[in-house]
């Protein structure tokens, strides 16, 4: 699974975190969270929400993936579960010289590959005043 987004650690335990008209919730996809307090919302998939402060949270960080090829880092920009290729993004201008990237945006260059012949890692970004912990 490639995790992209905002993320939040309350009672041991990581959701996903959504803002919204200036309050913050936390997010799961798992209906025992009920017990704490999450009540589900109506949509295309079932998930669970809980109204929360920032005081009450552990920790908060914004999860940035990429992908190192040839020594070039590559942001994660998209996935195409019917090809199970991603879709890469570098700002490197020497990475045209080595590899066979397309033209994308304004001095950005894009390439596609198996998801399985690269590894996602990720960057933990603290958000909302968090210094970050080491997990």
């Amino acid at each position: 699974m490639i995790r992209k987004g905002r993320f939040a650690l309350w009672g041991n335990k990581e959701y996903e975190l959504i803002s919204y008209q200036q309050d913050y919730y936390l997010r799961s996809k798992n209906p025992a969270d009920m017990q704490f307090g999450f009540r589900e919302i109506k949509g295309n998939e079932r998930a669970f929400i809980k109204l929360i402060s920032v005081e009450e949270l552990d920790d908060a960080y914004e999860v940035i993936p990429y992908a190192m090829i040839s020594s070039y880092r590559f942001a994660l920009v998209g996935c195409d579960e019917k090809t199970g290729k991603v879709m890469l993004v570098t700002v490197n201008p020497f990475v045209k010289e080595k590899m066979d990237v397309r033209p994308y945006g304004k001095s950005e260059y894009i390439i596609e590959v198996p998801l399985e012949e690269i590894t996602i890692e990720e960057d933990r970004v603290p958000i909302l005043g968090f210094e970050g912990l080491n997990l």
